[in-house]
């Protein structure tokens, strides 16, 4: 059996402030997000819940993707090598990461499961654009991409199969045109985080760590309780080198030939990596609204004399959530009252209503609310369960703000560096912009890197590690 074939933990045991691996790992098995016993490295079998997370995750970059315009396609998974090879590029970067594929009466491996969407969606590009009345195409797909990763591979964050996984990919007849399709990428990843009730760290991606082959890119990260860094989703500029390895040309209407200008752009489960990392607590999950399952848990309390009495108002409570378009959930189950109460608060629900006879008798409902973890006792006729889902959002989007805040340190020289990073912190640095330098973050310790530059902010000072004069301000941190 592999690594992830362990005894799953019973009962949330690990401090998150303590020892965060431990704390995440057993979180994703109580909270039922998922499995990790499925006997393939770097894969795992999604619980129901913890799917019907992702999917409402999906749901709203579906409809935010639909309404900007884009189509949703589907590209198969499995690519014909001639395809992966075209861009060489490309293809140098992922060949020792690919899973090959050869069919049972075939000599030779002829196929790749797809570590990127490029080898499987330009060919089709090719064929589809001829004229500029065919731009600009814009399209997404919902797929899995499959990478051998080396490395400790890690559930939601470093994984073999990288699954609901979104793609963006778009081609135009200008240059400014996708220049303008990357402001409008980020303008939706930055509504999506706000939906998650999360801070995007946005900076620009120094030149050698882009997307094979792309001029340029503008990275999101997360800010981990460890301190690290986990690269979350990166909005590229590929310019035309892609459209000239796949052959995507289109007549202008002054009849010449122009290669066409693409970009793409890609996340998917680091997002509820984010969401489980920042949010939650040693209690469990701490689900923003708008992506958990059930956004409100009534939990009768009665027994045989009174449960005719305690279900009528439950009823008509749920009935009433409901017609307001609200995800809610009964719990009477025979479970033990302190069981039902234990799963909700693990599992993360945004609001718990526990009604009993003396709620009944009061017209009132026991209201607790899982971000602050506090019981009020509320009239029924005041009750207003949309209010208390926006005041949630506002609470955990002002907690990620101040993290945010407090995670990034500025560092002067590279002895201040090496304590923010001891600190699990980011440093904020000055840098040269070179190559040299770039590679001497990498020396301070495994992991660390500088892994961007700041995408508005330029200010005087020095770089860290040559001295030299420079205006750019880059962030270095240990990264996933």
């Amino acid at each position: 059996m592999n690594e992830e074939n362990i005894e799953l933990p019973k009962a949330l045991t690990a401090k998150k402030d303590e020892d965060f691996s431990k704390w995440y790992n057993q979180v994703l098995v109580v909270s039922d997000i998922l499995d990790k016993r499925f006997n393939v490295k770097g894969c795992f079998v999604w619980r129901n819940y913890g799917y019907e997370i992702m999917l409402n995750i999906k749901k709203i970059w579906d409809k935010m993707f639909k309404e900007q315009g884009y189509q949703e396609m589907y590209f198969p998974l499995l690519v014909p090598l001639e395809y992966a090879s075209m861009n060489d590029k490309w293809w140098n970067s992922f060949k020792d990461q690919a899973f090959y594929v050869k069919g049972l009466n075939e000599k030779k491996h002829n196929y790749i499961l797809r570590p990127t969407g490029e080898p499987a969606i330009y060919p089709m590009f090719s064929l589809w654009i001829r004229s500029y009345r065919d731009l600009p195409l814009r399209v997404y797909e919902t797929v899995s991409s499959f990478r051998y990763e080396t490395k400790h591979t890690r559930p939601l964050i470093r994984d073999r199969e990288i699954t609901v996984w979104h793609e963006i990919h778009t081609a135009h007849a200008t240059m400014e045109e996708s220049k303008a399709e990357i402001k409008n990428h980020m303008r939706m990843w930055d509504k999506l985080w706000k939906d998650l009730c999360l801070v995007p760290f946005k900076v620009n991606k120094p030149k050698e760590e882009c997307f094979p082959g792309s001029v340029g890119a503008v990275e999101y990260y997360s800010i981990m309780p460890s301190g690290k860094i986990m690269e979350n989703g990166s909005c590229n500029n590929l310019g035309q080198a892609y459209a000239k390895k796949f052959n995507i040309k289109f007549k202008k209407p002054d009849g010449t030939e122009d290669y066409a200008w693409m970009t793409c752009t890609g996340n998917g489960g680091r997002l509820l990596a984010a969401v489980i990392s920042v949010h939650g607590d040693d209690h469990g999950l701490v689900l923003p609204p708008k992506i958990a399952p059930y956004q409100v848990v009534i939990v009768p309390i009665f027994n045989n004399k009174t449960k005719s009495k305690v279900m009528k108002v439950v009823d008509s409570l749920f009935n009433d959530l409901k017609s307001k378009g609200i995800r809610v959930f009964v719990d009477d189950s025979d479970e033990s009252l302190g069981s039902k109460l234990y799963n909700w608060e693990i599992k993360g629900v945004p609001v718990r209503l526990e009604i009993g006879n003396r709620e009944v008798e009061k017209g009132e409902v026991t209201l607790f609310r899982r971000d602050l973890r506090e019981k009020t006792s509320v009239k029924i006729e005041d009750l207003n369960v949309e209010k208390v889902l926006k005041e949630i959002e506002e609470e955990l989007l002002s907690r990620a703000q101040k993290i945010f805040k407090e995670k990034i340190v500025e560092a002067k020289n590279i002895d201040e560096l090496k304590e923010v990073l001891k600190d699990k912190k980011v440093a904020k640095v000055h840098w040269c912009g070179s190559t040299e330098c770039s590679e001497k973050f990498k020396e301070i310790e495994d992991g660390v890197e500088l892994f961007g530059t700041d995408i508005e902010e330029e200010s005087e000072g020095k770089c860290v590690i040559c001295g030299k004069k420079t205006k750019t301000i880059g962030y270095v941190a240990n990264t996933y």
